[in-house]
């Protein structure tokens, strides 16, 4: 399968462009001068490549024709542990399919809500929507070196929490062509509209956590006949290993035979252990958790 991720002229210049999925620029975030540049950076988990870019790469030790590369849209996060965890859990996950990971970093300063100037978030929710073009332009340069390493082969999107609002504005937006999204506990941005080309996607939510931004994401995705599916677990807010291996099984399924899935991805767990928890918080209202 070819690849299908179009480059941004300039980027491996040095230049953050807009590619050929933009047709308009937005003045970005301040904080997002640190991804105007190719340069490697080792913020990644163990297992975990960096590469030109700021990303961090995995791919499976064995592969034979295409590879899937998934790219992963971290949680809000301060404690970079926490979300080391879950990169390393995420590229476990995927490897073990034979799927090539990315993850990509956001930028601190991005999220809204008073007292989170230091977490590392991504575009949100409607107030910094306008920032995403940006963000998806400085995925460029690692994406362009991932998939030079892999060859052609499917691009799909996982986004947890923050990342996961900010996956579903790619997608509702159309800032960047994937061939599935899979989305683990976030919810919609506003407009969620019918675009020529909707991938696939997967929303995966929990009873105690943004279960009803959730919901609510499946009604706006159905009302514009959206092809997605919604599965569900017990817990809270976390990521898992049965959300990420959810989330793959989505992915190698769909890149092979399509969507809808027969038989569909089973849902349903209990609350994962202690052990297994993935970063479960607290959250006391929605606009935090459009912010995680």
């Amino acid at each position: 399968m070819r690849p299908i991720w179009p480059i941004a002229a300039g980027a491996a210049a040095g230049v953050v462009g807009l590619g050929v999925y933009v047709s308009t620029w937005h003045e970005p975030h301040a904080a997002l001068a640190s991804m105007a540049d190719a340069r490697i950076v080792a913020w990644c988990a163990a297992g975990l490549e960096p590469i030109e870019g700021e990303g961090c790469f995995a791919a499976p030790p064995k592969h034979d024709g295409p590879v899937t590369l998934v790219v992963y849209l971290h949680g809000r996060y301060v404690d970079a542990a926490d979300e080391l965890d879950r990169q390393a859990r995420v590229a476990r996950g995927a490897n073990k399919r034979g799927l090539a990971v990315l993850a990509v970093r956001g930028a601190r300063g991005e999220c809204n809500a008073p007292g989170l100037a230091d977490y590392w978030c991504w575009p949100s929710n409607e107030r910094n929507a306008d920032d995403g073009p940006a963000f998806v332009a400085g995925f460029d340069a690692a994406l362009a070196a991932a998939r030079a390493r892999l060859g052609p082969g499917s691009n799909v999107l996982f986004g947890f929490s923050n990342g996961g609002y900010f996956a579903a504005l790619i997608a509702a937006r159309a800032l960047a062509p994937f061939d599935a999204v899979a989305i683990a506990h976030g919810g919609p941005v506003e407009p969620v509209v019918a675009r020529p080309k909707q991938a696939p996607m997967l929303l995966i939510t929990a009873d105690d956590a943004a279960d009803p931004e959730m919901r609510k994401l499946d009604a706006e995705l159905g009302g514009v006949s959206w092809p997605h599916a919604l599965i569900a677990r017990d817990g809270g807010h976390a990521l898992p290993d049965w959300d990420i291996d959810a989330a793959m099984t989505f992915f190698d399924r769909v890149v092979r035979e399509g969507f809808p899935l027969v038989p569909p991805i089973a849902s349903r767990v209990a609350r994962p252990s202690v052990s297994d928890a993935g970063g479960e918080v607290a959250s006391d209202g929605h606009d935090d958790l459009r912010d995680l």
